[in-house]
């Protein structure tokens, strides 16, 4: 009987892990009312709209006229796959030579702004998957010679 429900509880973590649970979305994250495009089943906007309770009142929708226009790719589409997100750059600046480090601070701010810089090294902000690249292309321009690891890794979706 054990390994029946070892498989239940395994099967249940992954429709858990499938569920996207509205209240993580954005505020007035445009939701998508049309279940007949080719890629609803794995659109973030279908399915959290499938999933919002009776309850809401309002919600912010793509309008359907406007779809009735659109040819080829939806610009709306998002993926339901998650993405590994990156926090904090501490650790990893902490661990250059000072000069080094100023030179790379530098840039990080030139890229991101300083208000921002400050959120991202401090890990209040996420790194996308493209700025986690560009910050591995500053450091090797900086003369950093290894892939660097960022303070934290989450797996999120791109809203």
């Amino acid at each position: 009987m054990f390994p029946i429900a070892l498989v239940s509880i395994k099967h249940l973590i992954y429709i858990m892990e499938k569920e996207h649970n509205f209240q993580t979305m954005p505020f007035n994250y445009a939701l998508c009312l049309k279940r007949e495009c080719p890629k609803a089943a794995t659109c973030l906007r279908q399915l959290v709209e499938r999933q919002i309770p009776d309850n809401v009142e309002y919600w912010t929708v793509i309008s359907p006229k406007y779809q009735t226009t659109l040819e080829g790719d939806c610009p709306h589409y998002r993926s339901d796959t998650k993405n590994s997100y990156a926090r904090g750059l501490k650790n990893m600046l902490d661990n250059m030579p000072y000069s080094q480090m100023k030179d790379v601070v530098s840039h990080l701010m030139n890229l991101f702004g300083r208000r921002s810089y400050y959120r991202v090294r401090n890990g209040e902000r996420q790194l996308s998957p493209e700025e986690q690249k560009s910050i591995q292309n500053i450091l090797k321009r900086c003369g950093v010679t290894e892939p660097q690891k960022f303070d934290a890794y989450i797996e999120d979706y791109a809203w």
